[in-house]
């Protein structure tokens, strides 16, 4: 009898053990996958960065029309980020992410084709209604698969990730600079293809267990799309409507969030302009200049990783440091007259953003619960992208030139060190977040989002 119960609780360890050592590949998987797709992602992205203010100039558009622009990609990014998450938990995330890179590589590719202003801007906007379809989708995946128990894991999935990007936009800035030396359209096409390669791999690397299921009755398989949205839709309105209600601090994090994207836009617009005049017309300068803050960071987020590792309040400590090095960086970039002075200081402004970003990501994370997480990202995505593209608007009306940084810049300095100072307040780590709120019993609760691009627009989101 013992020697029968000593072989099944070796049998339950040697089971257990498989197990474990299962779920430990499986992460790994999904972290690499994350990374890859991540990386691949801002890689198209930031093949125009150098380039695309000077191809909408050099088409004939002025000062005030290139900030409407720019504020419409972020309005159709708001608009469109409900739907499009309601179709990545609808349809899947994986299938949603590989939509989000065909339509981006349609848009991309119409900007090199047309020598016409009219359609680049309806490519920029494709592009931005593109980047709705990923955006939260490729995240929720990662954190699902990955678990979204441990606060920790969720500061290194993120951190990782967030290097994972820079190595992307390094590259796809210097790539973008030196193809825009032949011609400034060249860029496009490439990020067209780039994008049409993501989508395949998307497609292959992002596998894994079904979707938790929904309360509620479903339609049936044969019901039609139409129908099957609406009741989504209804049920994710009204769990975020639920969230939202019972969860004052992330509505405050979500608001704070926004402004910081707000003041990170404003000079995103006008850097290449600014300094185009200053480094004598050279893009690769330009690229380079672009790329040295995202190398920094690397190894920085390698530091801040294993920092918040030690001690979980390092989180709310990078942040506001971070945040108020960014601001005196800015508006020493636009105050001093030293052309290599102010090119360092802006670096350090973009530096500080990028060592903010993580820490929000995760803290937003750990407020969400899985059924619908694609979605409730998409919120906090939505009032970046309205918050960004009211803001752009009232810029554009005040900047008359896009080479003048006297004005926007110093307060977007001072926007962005009180925006940060106010998200650090509320990114505190506890454990594992906050219980979910109990909602009715015909509806999921969820806690909270993130910000959004990770995929959400960059120096210049689309064009």
């Amino acid at each position: 009898m013992t020697s029968r119960t000593s072989q099944g609780l070796r049998r339950v360890r040697r089971v257990r053990r498989v197990r474990r050592v299962r779920r430990v590949r499986r992460v790994r998987q999904v972290r690499r996958g994350y990374l890859l797709v991540s990386g691949l992602d801002y890689f198209a992205d930031m093949l125009l960065t150098v380039t695309s203010v000077l191809l909408l100039q050099s088409l004939g558009m002025g000062s005030g029309a290139v900030f409407a622009l720019i504020a419409a990609v972020w309005i159709v990014e708001g608009v469109s980020e409900i739907p499009t998450g309601v179709l990545a938990d609808l349809l899947g995330r994986r299938v949603s992410v590989a939509i989000s890179f065909v339509l981006r590589a349609v848009g991309y590719s119409a900007l090199f084709f047309s020598g016409s202003v009219y359609v680049a801007a309806a490519g920029v906007l494709l592009a931005a209604l593109g980047g709705t379809f990923a955006s939260g989708a490729l995240e929720a995946w990662a954190v699902d698969e990955t678990g979204a128990g441990d606060p920790g894991a969720l500061d290194r999935l993120f951190a990782q990730g967030k290097i994972a990007e820079n190595t992307g936009l390094v590259l796809g800035t210097l790539t973008g600079a030196a193809l825009g030396t032949l011609d400034l359209a060249l860029p496009q096409i490439v990020a067209g293809v780039s994008c049409a390669l993501a989508a395949v791999l998307s497609l292959r690397l992002m596998t894994g267990r079904p979707q938790p299921p929904r309360p509620g009755p479903r339609p049936g398989p044969r019901a039609g799309l139409g129908p099957r949205l609406r009741e989504s839709f209804g049920e994710v309105m009204t769990g975020t409507r639920l969230t939202l209600r019972g969860d004052k601090v992330l509505i405050a994090l979500i608001v704070a969030t926004a402004l910081l994207w707000l003041f990170r836009g404003i000079p995103g617009v006008q850097w290449t302009v600014v300094y185009e005049g200053l480094v004598g017309g050279d893009l690769l300068v330009l690229g380079a200049m672009r790329s040295v803050g995202s190398l920094l960071e690397i190894p920085l987020l390698g530091w801040t990783m294993s920092l918040q590792r030690r001690r979980a309040a390092a989180r709310r400590t990078v942040i506001v440091t971070a945040s108020t090095v960014g601001a005196l960086a800015l508006v020493c970039a636009a105050a001093v007259r030293e052309p290599a002075v102010s090119i360092v200081c802006y670096v350090c402004f973009s530096t500080a953003f990028g060592l903010c970003m993580p820490g929000v990501r995760a803290a937003m994370n750990e407020r969400i619960d899985s059924g619908h997480r694609a979605t409730v990202l998409s919120v906090a995505s939505l009032f970046n992208s309205v918050f960004t593209g009211g803001g752009l608007i009232l810029t554009g009306l005040a900047v008359g030139d896009l080479g003048s940084a006297a004005v926007a810049w110093p307060l977007a300095a001072a926007g962005f060190g009180v925006a940060g100072l106010w998200v650090a307040s509320l990114a505190v780590r506890e454990g594992a977040g906050p219980t979910p709120p109990v909602a009715e019993p015909m509806t999921e609760p969820t806690t909270g989002p993130m910000t959004g691009p990770m995929t959400g627009p960059q120096e210049v989101p689309a064009p």
